[in-house]
Formats: C-alpha cells, sequence, structure tokens
C-alpha cells in the first residue's frame, strides 16, 4: 500500500471496531460537544518515515490513525501477541478522544489563555487521561486484562499529574478537579486550575464577588501558565516535575501576597491584569475597570528546566522510580514513535509544529504513575517570594 493517508468507509468493519472503543471512551466522560465528523483516515507510512500513531485535525473534524500501529490492532478481543502495541493502540483512541471531546478557544472569556501554552496543557491532560482511564476504559471496550506499561508523553503526564495533585484539595478534590479539565474549552484550562488554588488555599480571604475571583485567578493564571508548556511533549518526565516545580514556588508567593493584600484592603479587588484583556475590554465597552496600584517586582527565580533538576525547595524529598525502560525517560538518540499534538488553535492540519528536537537532559528519581489519586491534598509550605514572570503572545 503506497504511503499516504486513506479514508476508511464508514460501514466496513474496520471503521466500524474504531468506532466502538471511540464511543466508550466518550462515554467513560461525558462533553458537550464532539468535534469528530465521523471520517476516519488510515495513514499508511513507508519504512523509514518517522511513525505516527494518530492525529485529530480541528479545521476538518477528521481523526486519522496509523493503519499498522492503530487500526489493525483494533480487533475487540485481546490479542495473543503485541499485547503492548495493542494498549498503545488503544490509548491513541483514549487520547484523541479527549481531543475531539473540548473545544480549543473562548475568545470572550477575560481569563482565557490564547496561545501555546494552553495547547501544552492540553496535551497534559489527555495524556493524564490516557493512563488513569485506561484499565477502566480497556474493560468496558472488552479488551480486558490490557495494562498499559508507560505513558506516551512522560513530560506532559508528570507535570499534569503533580500538578492536579498540588493544586486539589478538601475543597475541589482531585476527581472533581480531572472532570472539569476534560471539557471546556482547551484556553480555559488555568482558569480550573486557578479555580481550584482559590477554592482549597483561598476560599477564607477571598471575596466570593465576581470582579475579585476573576482578579485573583488572573494572577494565579500567570504564575501557572509557564511559557515552557509547549516544549514539554518529547521531555523525559524529570522535566515535567522541574517545571511544576518551579510553579509550585509561584503559586506560594501569590498566595501569600493575595493573603496580605485582603488582610489589610479587603473590599479592593486583587490587583491583576486578565491573559485575555480583548474580551475585558469587549465587556467593559473598551474601558479597562481600575486596577490598584501593583507593588514593584522583587528578583526573579531562576529556572531549573532545562536541566530537569527539582527545585531547591524539593531536593531532600525522595520518590519512587517508574522503573526501567520508560520510554523518554532520557534524551532520546533515536527518533520515537509517538502520537501527535493538537495544532494551533484550530488552524492546520499537520502537527509537526510542536515536535521539538529536545537537548540531552539529567535523569532524576520519577513518580510512580500507577499510585491511586489521592482524595485530599495538602500543599507544600510556602516558600521564598518570587516575580511574576509573564509573557504575551499574539493569537494567531
Amino acid at each position: 500500500m503506497p504511503d499516504g493517508d486513506r479514508l476508511v468507509p464508514r460501514d466496513s468493519a474496520v471503521h466500524r471496531e474504531f468506532t466502538r472503543p471511540y464511543q466508550v471512551s466518550r462515554s467513560l466522560r461525558e462533553t458537550p460537544v464532539d468535534r469528530w465528523n465521523g471520517d476516519l483516515y488510515a495513514t499508511y507510512q513507508a519504512p523509514d518515515e518517522d511513525p505516527r500513531w494518530g492525529r485529530f485535525d480541528p479545521k476538518t473534524g477528521a481523526l486519522h490513525m496509523s493503519a499498522d500501529l492503530v487500526l489493525r490492532h483494533l480487533t475487540g478481543s485481546v490479542a495473543e501477541t503485541g499485547r503492548q502495541r495493542q494498549s498503545q493502540a488503544l490509548a491513541t483512541v483514549l487520547h484523541e478522544s479527549t481531543h475531539t471531546g473540548m473545544l480549543t478557544d473562548a475568545p470572550g472569556e477575560p481569563n482565557a489563555v490564547r496561545d501555546d501554552r494552553s495547547l501544552g496543557v492540553m496535551e497534559g491532560v489527555a495524556e493524564y487521561r490516557a493512563v488513569f482511564d485506561f484499565d477502566n476504559y480497556v474493560g468496558v471496550a472488552g479488551y480486558h486484562g490490557l495494562v498499559l506499561a508507560q505513558p506516551q508523553y512522560p513530560g506532559p503526564f508528570a507535570a499534569m499529574d503533580d500538578l492536579v495533585a498540588q493544586v486539589s484539595g478538601p475543597s475541589k478534590d482531585r476527581q472533581t478537579l480531572f472532570k472539569e479539565l476534560t471539557s471546556g474549552p482547551g484556553a480555559m484550562r488555568f482558569d480550573q486550575l486557578a479555580d481550584s488554588v482559590v477554592r482549597n488555599r483561598l476560599a477564607d480571604v477571598v471575596p466570593s464577588r465576581p470582579q475579585d475571583q476573576q482578579a485573583v485567578k488572573a494572577a494565579l493564571i500567570t504564575r501557572l501558565a509557564n511559557p515552557l508548556w509547549p516544549t514539554l511533549l518529547k521531555r523525559p518526565a524529570g522535566s515535567g516535575l522541574a517545571l511544576v516545580g518551579e510553579i509550585r514556588q509561584h503559586l506560594n508567593s501569590e498566595v501569600d501576597k493575595t493573603r496580605h493584600h485582603y488582610g489589610r484592603t479587603p473590599q479592593t479587588p486583587y490587583p491583576s491584569d486578565a491573559p485575555n484583556p480583548a474580551a475585558v475590554e469587549l465587556s467593559t465597552g473598551g474601558d479597562r475597570p481600575a486596577q490598584p496600584e501593583r507593588a514593584s517586582p522583587g528578583p526573579v527565580v531562576e529556572m531549573r528546566f532545562l536541566d530537569a533538576q527539582p527545585p531547591a525547595s524539593r531536593a531532600t524529598s525522595t520518590r519512587p522510580s517508574l522503573g526501567q525502560g520508560v520510554r523518554g525517560a532520557g534524551a532520546p538518540a533515536t527518533s520515537r514513535t509517538q502520537r501527535p499534538t493538537e495544532r494551533r488553535w484550530d488552524q492546520a492540519t499537520d502537527k509537526s509544529w510542536l515536535w521539538i528536537t529536545p537537548a540531552p537532559l539529567k535523569s532524576i528519581p520519577l513518580p510512580s504513575f500507577r499510585r491511586p489519586p489521592p482524595t485530599e491534598h495538602q500543599c507544600h509550605s510556602t516558600s521564598q517570594s518570587s516575580t511574576r514572570r509573564t509573557r504575551k503572545r499574539a493569537f494567531r
């Protein structure tokens, strides 16, 4: 068969067997939208090409799946051989169905982050779901007993796993937060995470007034929406943990500043800038609401992301290892088989823009991604205050 994409007839057995686990994935976490238009393309590649598992094309609404890596393994039952390939094929369906179940943009929301940082978090959410929903998913889909040995994207998965554990708590637990993260526009992922911080750590000081809630979440989003989120795709798990370790320090600083502000001036909204100022101007008729004067910034905490080292505040903590054979646990010596990511904001069909070649990284002990999700989480103690690092990119 020549390389390229071939449309799979909707009345074919291949299309039916793909649609069945796809619908199972949708039923496990129902969302208001389903962007798949029903068109399924089988992707054929030359032997010397870098393998591609699958992708969702937000411009056309079609799904493209590898004929060899995905479609041939969807047989309706557990295979006698090649079970790990079959597990990865099903995880690909689960991953891509997460993308089809959520919109991308939210132009009218003041706290929408409308750039690559949200795309990076969307990949983390999709891979997080592929891991934690996998056992239940394969059981319902008729593939009992299959096991997913490791996440396809260790960097985004480890970052999202650690971040969800960090911001969840008794007022919004991990399961509730994750349910929110798998629905709604992708541009609002940081707002959902910030809302969890407000509920679990600031509910006793931040007024329930909408203006205060929006302003505090906007300030927290500047800490959460780190510019390095899009670079995690091909990074090992240690890089994801290092990035979230830095985010933890910035969040703790912002939480302290918020408490100090409302302790002194409880009637004054917290000073912050909305991530999506166009939406603010639209809602106010072009007049931006007045904000209190903010204090001058202090010294910036240097990022330790590029060498995948944990922040100093966590240098004495230990974590169990994922074990041997984790794809992406170190710098790749050769090209690896990966499921591609969603392209920038529904504008393109190819996803090679985010396939970044990583520099060599040091390995650090990694957490077991099979641990059961906690019901409560106590955030780490406040670390040294650092300045807000912002990054504004034009939305295209």
